[in-house]
C-alpha cells in the first residue's frame, strides 16, 4: 500500500514535467538562408574534325591470307567465291574429295552390370562391423540407470541398427553405412568412449 501511495505523486510529478517542457522557438528570429551562388560554366571549344581526304578510286591490295581456310559450314561443298579479274573467263572447278573414313574403335567387352546382390563385399563387411560394435557398446550399458535423454539416445541407437540391417537386406549399402555410422557414434557417446 505504501508503494502505491508513493508512486502516485511521483507519476503526477513526471506527467506535469513533460507537459511544461516546450521549445523556445516563438521569440527566435527566422533563419535567413543565403541564396545559392551563381554557377558560371565556361563554354568548351568543340574542336572541329579534320577534313577527310578523298577516297582512292581503287581499293588497296589486300595481303594474301596466311591463316588456314575456315571450313565451309552450311554451304555444302561449294568453293569460296573469289573475285576474278577477268569477268568473262571462268576457271573450271576442281572436284572436292571427301576425307578418309575414320576406322571404328576396337571392340570392347560389354560392361559388367552390378546388382545389389553383387555389391562391394568390403563395404558390407564394414557396415556389419559397425553394427556389431554399436550392439557391443549397448550391451555394456544398463538401460535402467539412464535418464530420459540418454534412454532416448539408447532407443535411437537400436532404431539405427535396425534400419542399417534392413538396408543391407535390401542391398542399399550406402544408406546402411550412413545409418550404421550414426548408430556407432551415438553408442560411443552413451558408453562414454
Amino acid at each position: 500500500m505504501k508503494k502505491v501511495v508513493l508512486a502516485l505523486p511521483l507519476i503526477a510529478l513526471m506527467a506535469s514535467g513533460c507537459a511544461s517542457v516546450s521549445a523556445k522557438g516563438k521569440d527566435a528570429p527566422a533563419l535567413n538562408v543565403p541564396p545559392a551562388p551563381p554557377r558560371v560554366l565556361e563554354p568548351v571549344a568543340d574542336p572541329l574534325p579534320e577534313p577527310v581526304a578523298e577516297l582512292p578510286a581503287t581499293a588497296p591490295a589486300t595481303p594474301p591470307n596466311t591463316t588456314a581456310p575456315r571450313p565451309n559450314r552450311g554451304r555444302e561443298n561449294r568453293p569460296p567465291a573469289t573475285p576474278d579479274p577477268k569477268a568473262g573467263e571462268q576457271k573450271p572447278l576442281e572436284p572436292v574429295t571427301p576425307p578418309d573414313p575414320v576406322p571404328p574403335p576396337p571392340a570392347q567387352p560389354p560392361a559388367q552390370l552390378q546388382t545389389p546382390q553383387t555389391a562391394d563385399t568390403n563395404a558390407v563387411r564394414a557396415v556389419r562391423a559397425m553394427i556389431d560394435r554399436a550392439n557391443g557398446l549397448l550391451s555394456e550399458i544398463d538401460y535402467r540407470l539412464l535418464n530420459s535423454v540418454r534412454k532416448k539416445a539408447y532407443d535411437d541407437v537400436k532404431r539405427f541398427v535396425q534400419q542399417a540391417e534392413g538396408a543391407l537386406k535390401e542391398g542399399n549399402v550406402v544408406f546402411a553405412q550412413a545409418v550404421a555410422t550414426k548408430a556407432e557414434t551415438l553408442a560411443r557417446e552413451l558408453a562414454g568412449r
